[in-house]
């Protein structure tokens, strides 16, 4: 099975119960971190991430779900990039009696700790109106903000989660694209030919033939 083939529902349930038995990051927690690592400015090596999924990395059983782990990210990168219409976050779902409730805070939780690896990429103030969706369910704070609004507003703010979260992807992603853009651009030889042994017009101050001449 390719690493970027989507977990189904019977692996997603499986993948649930292995965390819960590991007393490690929740699924839906797990989901979050996930969306925003593969929307974050730098994709980050799972020597980064997984430390903040498991505690431990030693026993069979952790072992066992890495790869499925892995799976669910490369998952979400895939959804995001190619049909981000259907990005569907996993949410709690709570019975009101009269009606089913998203919880989403663990979710959100989930995302800010996948913000806080590249948390200084995220200060701007555009982003942060971006995250607000996200931001307002995620910490003590957003309580507070939750407790002075109607329910309509609370409902409206939940719906606006998933959009948040596509667009923030795009905007990373195309900025991404635009830096490895940049990087593939050829070297242009100037219109003067350089000699071996004149100084490099790259600015090094070594001769050519040491420099850019030796490539």
């Amino acid at each position: 099975m390719e690493l970027i083939t989507p977990l189904n529902e019977r692996e997603l349930d499986s993948l649930e119960a292995s965390l819960q038995e590991l007393k490690a990051m929740d699924l839906s927690t797990f989901d979050g971190f996930c969306t925003a690592l593969v929307s974050s400015p730098q994709l980050l090596g799972s020597e980064v991430w997984l430390p903040q999924v498991l505690s431990t990395t030693s026993n069979e059983q952790a072992q066992a779900i890495i790869p499925m782990l892995v799976r669910h990210l490369n998952g979400i990168e895939s959804i995001l990039s190619r049909a981000p219409e259907q990005f569907d976050p996993i949410f709690r779902e709570r019975d009101l009696h009269d009606s089913i409730d998203l919880v989403v805070e663990n979710w959100c939780r989930g995302y800010t700790k996948g913000i806080a690896l590249n948390a200084s990429d995220w200060q701007s103030a555009d982003l942060q109106a971006m995250l607000y969706p996200i931001l307002i369910f995620s910490g003590g704070a957003g309580a507070k903000v939750r407790m002075q609004s109607s329910r309509q507003q609370i409902l409206d703010w939940k719906a606006q989660i998933a959009p948040a979260a596509r667009a923030l992807y795009q905007h990373w992603f195309t900025q991404r694209e635009d830096r490895q853009s940049m990087r593939q651009v050829p070297y242009q030889r100037s219109a003067e030919k350089v000699g071996r042994n004149e100084t490099c017009p790259c600015g090094s101050g070594r001769k050519f033939k040491l420099c850019c001449g030796a490539h």
